[in-house]
């Protein structure tokens, strides 16, 4: 029964709302539409890559993604070793 009287008053200030602000709503609207409408007029305008570039660029990314992973692995791994000869060196033994 609560539940019922609290979607009652949800609905019930919506509605409010709605009447209240009708002009403003209105006119959201209408930018709303102009928007949707210039934005379909710009993606007309793209022009899409053929399937044969996004191969080639998909291909290009990941030949750089192994790259550098190999890179920052191997740069990682000298760091470590450095750093592991340094505190073996400052410390005492025992």
């Amino acid at each position: 029964m609560i539940f019922r009287l609290f979607l009652f008053a949800i609905l019930a200030a919506l509605i409010w709302l709605a009447i209240r602000y009708r002009e403003t709503l209105s006119r959201w609207y209408e930018k709303a539409a102009i928007f949707l409408k210039e934005v379909r007029a710009e993606v007309q305008k793209v022009v899409w890559p053929s399937k044969q570039e996004v191969y080639g660029a998909t291909f290009v990314v990941l030949i750089a993604v192994v790259i550098l992973t190999l890179a920052i692995g191997i740069e990682d791994r000298l760091l470590s070793l450095i750093l592991d000869q340094i505190l073996r060196l400052t410390t005492k033994p025992g």
